[in-house]
């Protein structure tokens, strides 16, 4: 009994020694706190370096087959897409008060590429005219413009309620508050000079930014003990898009308008090997992992760029299965399947402004992710890091015909009364779709804070 009460006692006396400092996923700074730390002002500047690689092959449903069950068809192999980003991240966090600060980051795209590689000699084709001779929808082999600039500036405030360096009773538990805003040029659908398939006059930059601003809301708890520290995280991120985007190609009767509400669930734990508390030196390597679920929405796709530049009425003649042709020569999109085009011109117009965005199916992705932070100093602290993840497959084209599901009764069949505008029935309709499948995803980031 008496070894174990020792024993007890020189394990409480080595965590007691690690202190309680805060931990790298929860930590904010503070100001005018001279009785805790002396310290009347913080402000931490930090700049890093991401690259992030994204693969998925796109498959399409059989169209020409009957479903193996009620609207499910099997699928052909169509095209594998790879997406390479390279960003330069720069942040400023400023102490407001005691344990609330406000964070200040520009994150600044250097490079984004996108290509489509054809896979199994599968390209998507129509038959709208009904004579037989399949029409392109859109080449396989494809490359988008590079692009570069500015997607969004982010402002937001931190707020440690609990701070297990200040009482060692309690947890580290911390609030944000966040707002992007979309600021760059935004992203229209283009491709790259003089790669395949990228015709005179189709080959425009292209633009960045998304095109809509967000709010993010998040709360993060962690809880030391001696040489770990476990943590577990919630966050929301909800889109508003911007007038004059690509998101007003189908804003009248459309039932997605908004891009998809993401939440996320964020865990792991830092590993301590090494600290000195008193020069303020340690070693953390956190290893974590977590989830974001997708909900539906309206969403930039791997098929952007083609769907935009293809379903373009300049470049309608190869594009029958989205744009029908009327007796002028003008591409309309029949939303209620009569035939012909509406009176008012409503079809024709909602045709001519269609900018590649799609309605996507919800889904899920997952990662898991390892970095390690090195401070040799006080006032200076390093980090390396990835993340490695899945995405479930899901549509990428799936857009409903009726808003709302208007369907009527007339002249002896159901039809739609209140068509959807974003809908194209050789991209949306069962038998039709597009889907995106074994996405993988790869980041990698280095990044520097300097602590004053």
């Amino acid at each position: 009994m008496k070894k174990v009460s020792l024993f007890a006692a020189a394990l409480a006396a080595l965590v007691a020694s690690f202190g309680a400092l805060a931990n790298e996923y929860t930590d904010v700074i503070d100001a005018f706190d001279m009785r805790f730390n002396g310290d009347p002002f913080d402000i931490n500047l930090r700049i890093g370096y991401e690259t992030a690689l994204r693969k998925s092959t796109i498959r399409r449903e059989a169209f020409d087959h009957l479903p193996l069950a009620w609207d499910y068809f099997p699928y052909t192999d169509v095209a594998q897409f790879k997406q390479v980003t390279h960003t330069l991240k720069t942040e400023v966090e400023i102490g407001l008060f005691h344990d609330l600060s406000f964070r200040l980051a520009l994150p600044v795209v250097l490079r984004d590429s996108r290509q489509l590689k054809d896979k199994m000699g599968n390209s998507p084709w129509s038959d709208l005219d009904g004579d037989g001779v399949p029409n392109q929808l859109f080449p396989t082999d494809f490359t988008s413009p590079d692009r570069s600039g500015i997607d969004y500036i982010s402002a937001g405030l931190w707020w440690g309620i609990l701070d297990q360096e200040r009482d060692d009773t309690k947890p580290n538990w911390t609030f944000f508050l966040e707002g992007r805003f979309g600021v760059g040029e935004t992203l229209k659908a283009g491709c790259m000079a003089g790669a395949v398939n990228c015709e005179d006059g189709m080959n425009i930059k292209g633009g960045i930014s998304r095109g809509f601003n967000e709010i993010v809301l998040g709360t993060r708890l962690s809880r030391r003990f001696g040489y770990v520290d476990p943590y577990f995280g919630l966050e929301v991120v909800m889109g508003v898009p911007k007038e004059g985007t690509a998101y007003s190609d189908n804003d009248e009767n459309a039932v997605n308008t908004l891009p998809p509400l993401v939440g996320s669930l964020d865990f792991g734990m830092e590993i301590i090997p090494w600290e000195q508390k008193e020069q303020g030196r340690k070693v953390v390597i956190s290893i974590g992992g977590g989830g974001k679920y997708h909900s539906e929405g309206r969403e930039y796709t791997p098929l952007f760029d083609v769907l935009g530049i293809f379903g373009d009425p300049e470049h309608s003649a190869a594009n029958e299965g989205i744009n029908n042709i009327d007796e002028n020569g003008k591409p309309y999109v029949d939303y209620n399947s009569n035939g012909l085009p509406d009176p008012d011109g409503q079809e024709r117009g909602a045709a001519e402004t269609f900018s590649g965005l799609t309605d996507v199916e919800n889904y899920a992705s997952f990662y898991g992710k390892l970095f390690v932070s090195v401070q040799p100093a006080k006032y200076v602290k390093l980090r390396i890091g990835t993340l490695m993840g899945h995405e479930t497959e899901h549509f990428i084209t799936k857009t409903d015909q009726c808003d709302g599901g208007n369907l009527g009764f007339e002249d002896g069949a159901y039809q739609c009364l209140l068509p959807n505008y974003g809908h194209r029935p050789y991209l949306d309709s069962p038998g039709n779709r597009f889907r995106a499948e074994d996405t993988f995803i790869f980041n990698f980031f280095v990044d520097a804070l300097a602590m004053f």
